[in-house]
């Protein structure tokens, strides 16, 4: 991908695009933003500029270091995508004295570092004062206040931001033409304009959203608190998933509250809920629902608001 197809942050591309014009680009980068404001895919740009081979302007795209690096098989990018040891960032320091193979430069890309640990950043810290002329570090994090502040003095910051919603739903229409404007449009607004979690949100949608706020409702009316638990405990891994899940547990709430006054609903579980609880209790289930559906809004722990959502889905 070439910065210009790069989705919002007009103003960052701009920079940068003037910055990779005038060969300005500093050893270290740090690029932050929330998930899904596309903090990996501007990290694999800034890497095909650094090894592109094109006497015109980088990255063109085309020649044969910008697509091996679109492909990630580039022998001079180095991708970690772990929490790294104090080890391994001494094994990076001692691999970027070694000569690229067959780019202009040698590319280390670390992802998530807000998991570096502040002993793993001080060894980082090291190679960042004195780099070796031919070597770029291009970090992510989600905030880079999670990095030490000597880290982030020796580097430069930059920050994306989620599109505007209409783009991110213009994005998400070309990736899902099956799904119809109307989802399309919904997933971009409760995602704020976040292009990723858009994305993922229709892609983890439907079936299997449906599927486990089925269960999680099923799980409810259980004697055991432990299935609940451990089903609420799967919205953990990803907010946009969570979102789609809290927004067919509403659905299913709303039939139950239907049920209950007798009203033919097409979800049996909903149905089945509806048999064993009081109204009193079915409307209360529905306004924790929510509840939980604004929390998830907010920048909440997830993990805390699984082991909550649990709690309040069992408060009679």
């Amino acid at each position: 991908m070439l910065l210009s197809n790069f989705a919002a942050n007009a103003e960052l591309k701009s920079e940068l695009s003037d910055i990779m014009k005038h060969h300005a680009l500093p050893h270290a980068v740090i690029i932050d933003g929330a998930k899904g404001t596309g903090k990996a895919t501007l990290a694999d740009i800034i890497a095909q500029y650094c090894v592109c081979t094109s006497e015109q302007t980088k990255p063109c795209g085309v020649c044969s270091g910008c697509m091996k690096a679109e492909k990630h098989i580039h022998p001079d990018i180095f991708i970690a995508d772990s929490t790294l040891s104090v080890d391994a960032v001494r094994k990076i320091r001692s691999s970027a004295y070694i000569v690229p193979n067959e780019a202009p430069m040698k590319v280390y890309i670390l992802l998530n570092c807000d998991k570096m640990l502040a002993p793993a950043q001080n060894a980082l810290l090291k190679i960042l004062e004195e780099p070796p002329a031919n070597v770029q570090f291009i970090m992510t994090v989600q905030s880079a206040s999670s990095m030490l502040a000597t880290v982030r003095s020796r580097s430069r910051i930059f920050s994306l931001f989620p599109a505007g919603i209409r783009e991110a739903a213009q994005i998400a229409a070309a990736h899902f033409p099956d799904k119809s404007p109307e989802e399309v449009s919904h997933a971009a607004q409760i995602c704020d304009g976040n292009i990723g979690m858009t994305l993922r949100m229709l892609q983890n949608g439907g079936e299997e959203a449906l599927r486990l706020a089925e269960e999680i409702f099923q799980a409810i009316t259980l004697s055991s608190e432990y299935p609940l638990l451990t089903l609420t405990g799967q919205l953990a891994s990803d907010r946009a998933f969570a979102v789609s899940v809290l927004d067919c547990m509403t659905e299913i709430a709303a039939d139950c509250v239907k049920a209950s006054f007798g009203v033919s609903v097409p979800s049996p579980v909903a149905s089945s809920v509806a048999e064993r609880y009081s109204k009193k209790r079915i409307a209360g289930i529905s306004e924790n629902i929510l509840y939980a559906r604004k929390i998830l809004n907010t920048n909440v722990n997830l993990n805390l608001f699984c082991t909550w959502l649990c709690s309040v889905l069992r408060t009679y």
